[in-house]
């Protein structure tokens, strides 16, 4: 199988110069846990998840002392109105990741799972054509129903009861 047969075409994605209030718009509306950056011309140039958009707990520098950070800055304790600022001024670019996984639609479905759980740390491969545009995505979860998929019976068949 090659990977333009489980893509998902036409993906949501977000402009590099959108707000991140947008970008989590964008993701809630969807019912996504990220999205392809693009620039003007629909290049991919990166990608935002969730928790590239949540505070994150870090130690105070020389202080035993945890205190959450959000976009390289301390957040106020007790305060998600400095979040939410922060979400309606800086753009996307500011918090996107640019290390991406990336295939072409021709490639075999096996190199794009490889890409996705190299260090397991990717969520999604983004599938770009040879101009470098965003044609498509895979998630973990497409894989996930395509080997569901592949396992269930066919109508002729039924299910073995041997254990």
């Amino acid at each position: 199988m090659r990977v333009k047969e489980l893509m998902k075409t036409r993906p949501y994605s977000v402009r590099l110069d959108e707000t991140l209030l947008v970008a989590a718009q964008r993701m809630l509306e969807h019912r996504l846990g990220g999205l392809p950056v693009v620039n003007e011309a629909g290049k991919l140039v990166g990608l935002i998840e969730v928790d590239d958009l949540l505070p994150r707990p870090e130690n105070v520098p020389f202080s035993e002392v945890e205190a959450l950070r959000l976009f390289d800055e301390w957040v106020d304790p007790g305060s998600v109105e400095s979040v939410y600022r922060q979400y309606q001024s800086k753009p996307v670019a500011a918090a996107m990741r640019t290390e991406l996984a990336v295939v072409s639609p021709e490639d075999p479905l096996e190199t794009a799972l490889v890409r996705m759980m190299q260090d397991r740390q990717y969520r999604r491969v983004l599938v770009v054509d040879e101009q470098g545009q965003l044609v498509g995505t895979l998630t973990r979860s497409d894989f996930l129903r395509l080997f569901v998929m592949q396992q269930s019976p066919t109508p002729n068949q039924t299910p073995s009861t041997e254990n």
